[in-house]
């Protein structure tokens, strides 16, 4: 009886994700053939061949991969991020796929500012999800820090963010319970390096022009000083890497470049690479690398500055 409760709660969880709704198309080909230009229907119907999986196997791609020849594959001297042909799909029902990436290829050089950049859908946000090792492409290898990422568990997926990862959401994600100041803390104890003397918070907040809240809890301050101090735990973090998810779409303009000025002092003066997903034009001048993306393939990759 209780195995039977699980399986029903499970199987609600299931259907009332929001990535199961309904659609129009009967397969996989008919939705690809269905959003992608007339002439490349021959390239379409070979990209279908590959992400056309039952509900069981795409479920089975929140596991690790199995060991093959590739989970050995390291990083060219210098990249820091090479993903190869890499695809991702979500079920829609047990015989349905919606296709999300469609053979992606990119290489990120070590300390480059790279903006992902592309209208709602486009596929940028999984894109940066794929590459930060919170989600699992289900084809092609992703190679970061030397760690081919498919091919880890979820625990060691979780030990691979905390040594090399650091991120920036568009909703801040401050802990509400405790102050500005203790929430940089949280970055420090998870730091690479544990000569945690090297990391002035109260400098930070400082430079940051934050001192009036370093006390305060996040319902005290705006959305500007709170993406701030997301910002500033970051840093503490020490990562080899920044993932930012639109970090200046719930800001006012004014605060919004505030960000973006300190994004690009920490990737010149400290060589962190920053990988940031944005839809807002205004904010490409800020990195030296943007990436254009349609409906899950990159359309124009090009030097900013």
């Amino acid at each position: 009886m209780r195995n039977w409760f699980r399986n029903k709660k499970q199987k609600y969880k299931y259907i009332s994700n929001p990535k199961f709704k309904s659609n129009k198309h009967n397969t996989a080909e008919e939705f690809l053939l269905n959003v992608d230009e007339e002439n490349n229907r021959d390239a379409i119907s070979d990209t279908a061949e590959i992400i056309k999986i039952n509900w069981k196997e795409n479920y089975k791609m929140k596991k690790k991969r199995k060991k093959d020849s590739n989970i050995h594959l390291q990083n060219n001297p210098e990249y820091v991020i090479e993903l190869k042909n890499v695809f991702k799909s979500y079920p829609i029902s047990r015989n349905e796929v919606t296709p999300i990436l469609k053979g992606v290829d990119l290489k990120i050089k070590r300390g480059e500012f790279v903006i992902l950049f592309g209208k709602s859908g486009s596929g940028k946000s999984t894109l940066l999800n794929i590459m930060s090792g919170l989600d699992r492409a289900n084809h092609g290898d992703v190679i970061v820090e030397n760690t081919n990422l498919p091919y880890l568990s979820n625990e060691e997926l979780t030990k691979f963010r905390r040594r090399h990862v650091a991120f920036i959401f568009q909703q801040y994600h401050l802990l509400n319970n405790i102050t500005g100041y203790e929430n940089v803390e949280t970055g420090l104890i998870l730091q690479k390096h544990k000569d945690r003397k090297n990391f002035n918070i109260k400098k930070a907040f400082e430079e940051f022009d934050l001192l009036d809240v370093i006390d305060k809890y996040p319902s005290q301050m705006s959305g500007g000083q709170q993406q701030r101090i997301s910002i500033i735990r970051a840093l503490a973090k020490n990562a080899d890497i920044i993932f930012a998810d639109e970090p200046t779409s719930a800001l006012d303009k004014k605060t919004g470049v505030a960000v973006m000025e300190l994004l690009r002092k920490i990737n010149q003066e400290k060589g962190t690479t920053i990988v940031m997903v944005s839809h807002d034009p205004d904010v490409i001048q800020y990195a030296n690398r943007k990436i254009f993306l349609n409906k899950g393939t990159i359309i124009n990759d090009e030097k900013v500055r």
